[in-house]
């Protein structure tokens, strides 16, 4: 226990920039925040914070550490609570790890279609892809719904589709005016707002926008399509868009368009390969699926196609 106090007050630094403040917060004295973070550095044998003005800011060391711990203690905090459910009896929630796509455009319908209002309880957890693999690979999740690349040894790809990215562009531009299909080329010589990931759909949307003659030199980059989204809004330029976001979370002032060219988001559900799935836990992976039916052009790949296609859209990214 005193090795998660000196970790939550290490947090609480970082959040806040202060050792007096983390010690309010934490109900504690600022003497002994201070020497829990100087028993960790000397443990670490790095130093974590340096000071900027009033505020001391993590160093590039305490960055590093900073999402493993805060990853730690939630996983603690969530067994703690497993096990108060435990000891009352009381139904677990099922534990998700989701993209962001995932969990907005996928996972409330399918929760609804369940009648989630019955005592569905959900645990979601907002994870970059990799990080959903390892959250079902550890454990910490039951359920992850991710977008490609979905295959690891120890995991057991539930189900794997496919549907086309979107042109998403503010309600007053011109393209705005057309029904589409949007031909790429429309965008030549357009501000565009760019994934700043280096493979996966981002990949693919380069090379499909440099296959019919334009360059994307984008205005903005971000790894968030919600992020996108809003810039968008702001009148910043269009962008090519995962179809997931858009649908579950619809932004005012942004009009979504199909594209003449199809580039695939892949995305599915991943389980442990060792585990079995609880009964309340295999209903939402079938109605993740139901719920991936009705996205426009939706296409479930066959197991037997999995790495194969996987295998194409690698070779899509670096056309």
């Amino acid at each position: 226990m005193p090795r998660l106090k000196v970790l939550e007050a290490y947090l609480e630094v970082a959040a806040l920039g202060s050792v007096t403040a983390a010690a309010r917060s934490l109900g504690c004295s600022q003497p002994s925040v201070s020497r829990m973070i100087q028993e960790l550095e000397r443990d670490l044998g790095r130093p974590l914070f340096e000071r900027s003005g009033q505020r001391l800011v993590l160093t590039s060391h305490g960055m590093l550490l900073r999402d493993d711990v805060a990853r730690a203690l939630s996983g603690f905090d969530d067994l703690w609570e497993r096990a108060r459910e435990g000891a009352t009896q009381a139904a677990p929630p099922v534990r998700v790890a989701a993209t962001s796509s995932m969990a907005m455009g996928l996972l409330p319908e399918a929760w609804k279609a369940l009648g989630g209002v019955q005592n569905l309880r959900l645990a979601v957890q907002i994870e970059t892809p990799d990080l959903v693999q390892n959250a079902i690979v550890t454990g910490a999740a039951e359920i992850g719904a991710t977008s490609a690349p979905l295959l690891h040894r120890d995991l057991t790809v539930e189900w794997l589709g496919a549907a086309a990215c979107v042109l998403a562009v503010p309600e007053d531009d011109p393209l705005a005016s057309e029904d589409g299909p949007i031909p790429l080329a429309a965008l030549r010589g357009r501000p565009l707002i760019g994934m700043s990931l280096r493979r996966g759909v981002p990949a693919r949307i380069r090379a499909a926008l440099r296959a019919v003659g334009v360059e994307p030199s984008n205005i903005i980059r971000t790894n968030s399509t919600i992020n996108a989204m809003a810039f968008i809004r702001a009148g910043a330029g269009v962008a090519i868009v995962e179809p997931l976001t858009p649908r579950g979370a619809p932004t005012p002032g942004v009009r979504i368009l199909p594209l003449d060219t199809a580039i695939p988001y892949a995305f599915g559900v991943v389980t442990a390969r060792a585990s079995v799935l609880g009964e309340r836990a295999r209903p939402l992976v079938a109605a993740l699926r139901a719920a991936a039916d009705t996205l426009d052009g939706f296409n479930q790949i066959a197991p037997e196609d999995h790495q194969s296609f996987l295998t194409s859209l690698t070779k899509d990214e670096n056309l």
